[in-house]
């Protein structure tokens, strides 16, 4: 079965330069245009960057109208702001992203600082980061709306003008993590390390989390430690600042999304129910799944994902399937039209087992 897109794209803008270079690429066919394209998107590219028009970029991203055109034009934009221009000692700011799921019965509190030199020597004796580099990681959990915040020009300024590891130059305040009940969580850890020139990467980006992940999940589960609390953290690799927002966001959505089926599915199972997963695409960029049962058409449980620029409807289609089957659910509708945003009442639409989905004019 296919999910569909619910996004709608804009149409091409060839008065926005970035786009007409982005398209000129992306239709170039003889691998000598491709390659002229190519360098004449990397610096238009490199050229907002450098004048610092944070603006002009964000226009441009918001402007891609296809996801491939969206997933280019933020690679060439990841490389630009990556790659040093030329073969120099230059700063790597860094993000490591982790996700905490925490249970508790009633209201919690859980600090937002951990002891960054500890989780720095334990990168450091498994190899992410260089032993002798010169490297420092704050010991704040910030939300992800911080991240956010650094633009990619003031990143490539970073790069060139930290010279030692200390302190970033953003304002990063803690964020502490208060909920009732249950609930998913992303954090961040912050940091950079300074890349000699003439030296292998010293610090290792992205890729699989190795064996320091489950040391560094019970260190953190150690510091931040609260009576009565359950706390399972989840840390993920260290990363470019801009990728790891990314990895933030979907890992914390799959998360979520693994919680909320293993309570509904353990809810419905209880009552010795038939599961049914629905999966549809909804008008307004939203993937939304309903966990009901064949027997009980009046209990049903909601998931929402919001589709980002860089989802795919074919990835979390994927996804969901992959959890089903290890969940051991044998009945997985996917809705192959486009559903819309609201009901009748003005409500959140939702297609369960016992509700037909609406057939779009």
């Amino acid at each position: 079965m296919y999910l569909p897109d619910p996004r709608l794209y804009p149409r091409v803008n060839a008065k926005n330069p970035v786009i007409r270079s982005l398209m000129a690429f992306l239709t170039a066919s003889e691998p000598a245009d491709v390659q002229q394209k190519r360098e004449a998107l990397n610096g238009v590219v490199g050229e907002l960057l450098m004048t610092g028009d944070h603006y002009g970029l964000n226009g441009a991203l918001t402007q891609a109208p296809t996801l491939e055109a969206y997933k280019v034009l933020w690679q060439t934009l990841r490389n630009a702001v990556e790659t040093p221009a030329q073969a120099i000692d230059h700063a790597v700011p860094f993000a490591l992203p982790i996700v905490f799921v925490a249970g508790h019965k009633g209201e919690a509190r859980l600090a937002g600082e951990i002891d960054a030199d500890a989780v720095l020597a334990l990168l450091r004796e498994h190899g992410v980061i260089a032993g002798d580099t010169d490297a420092w990681l704050g010991g704040a959990l910030i939300g992800a709306e911080q991240l956010a915040a650094v633009n990619p020009a003031q990143l490539v300024r970073w790069q060139e003008t930290i010279t030692s590891a200390g302190s970033l130059p953003g304002e990063f305040s803690a964020a502490p993590i208060t909920f009732k009940d249950e609930g998913v969580f992303l954090r961040y850890l912050v940091g950079v390390a300074i890349q000699p020139a003439d030296a292998a990467p010293v610090i290792r980006l992205g890729g699989a989390v190795g064996s320091w992940g489950m040391p560094l999940a019970q260190l953190l589960s150690d510091t931040l430690k609260t009576p009565g609390v359950t706390l399972f953290p989840i840390p993920r690799v260290p990363q470019s600042w801009l990728a790891a927002q990314e990895t933030g966001r979907v890992t914390v959505l799959e998360t979520r999304l693994q919680v909320a089926a293993s309570n509904a599915l353990r809810s419905i199972r209880s009552k010795g129910r038939t599961p049914v997963i629905t999966m549809a695409a909804h008008e307004g960029g939203e993937i939304r799944l309903t966990f009901s049962s064949r027997e009980d058409a009046e209990r049903w449980e909601g998931y929402v994902w919001p589709l980002a620029p860089l989802d795919s409807a074919e990835q979390v289609h994927a996804f969901v399937q992959g959890l089903m089957q290890e969940c051991q659910v044998d009945e997985v509708r996917v809705i192959e039209t486009i559903q819309p945003d609201l009901d009748t009442d003005g409500l959140p639409f939702f297609v369960t087992a016992h509700t037909k989905p609406v057939q779009q004019q």
